[in-house]
């Protein structure tokens, strides 16, 4: 399979976890080295960015599957090979591109329930952030117990969960959950 496949392949799986172990029978390639070898490509051409789940072991890190976002969403758009709108996924990538452009480390979280965005500086946790296109009844408590287990893993006061359009606050054991839609959170 071509290069071009593989590329067309996390471009459509932004914000979703990959590994270069998983990676290798779907594409047949023999080693996972390979992939290895890939993903640091893509990432030197600031092509794609992996994000490592957030520990500090820096070989956790290395041996859990990462996060991969695309340096530019236009891409996204006209590359990817998915079927359905995958506003959620891009709303995620938008995120993490504006989180780039700010100081510190980005991670994602995850435990019993996962958070999209963990921004560290100096080894120290500073924001937990979740990114959901619409919170809904399905979805509210997936998305405000990941966020909650971070904050609480962490010792964070605040949180922030982003979407495209809704507004709302919460309280819980003394902590603090904005909900907020992504162009204040972009603005802030």
């Amino acid at each position: 399979m071509s290069i071009a496949n593989k590329i067309v392949y996390l471009l459509s799986n932004v914000g979703n976890l990959v590994s270069a172990g998983k990676l290798v029978g779907m594409f047949d390639i023999k080693a996972a080295s390979t992939f290895l070898d890939y993903f640091s490509f893509y990432q030197q051409s600031y092509l794609l960015e992996f994000v490592p789940i957030f520990s500090y072991s820096l070989k956790v890190q290395s041996r859990n599957p990462k996060k991969v976002y695309a340096m530019d969403l236009g891409l996204v758009n006209e590359a990817s090979a998915n079927f359905s709108d995958a506003t959620g996924h891009k709303l995620k990538n938008l995120i993490f591109l504006h989180l780039r452009r700010k100081p510190g480390n980005i991670y994602y979280y995850k435990e019993k329930g996962e958070c999209d965005f963990i921004v560290a500086e100096k080894g120290k946790v500073l924001h937990a952030i979740q990114v959901c296109h619409q919170i809904t009844d399905q979805n509210f408590t997936r998305e405000y117990n990941g966020l909650l287990e971070a904050m609480k893993a962490f010792n964070l006061q605040e949180g922030t969960i982003v979407t495209t359009n809704q507004t709302d606050s919460f309280e819980e054991d003394g902590r603090h959950i904005r909900l907020i839609p992504a162009n204040r959170f972009l603005l802030s």
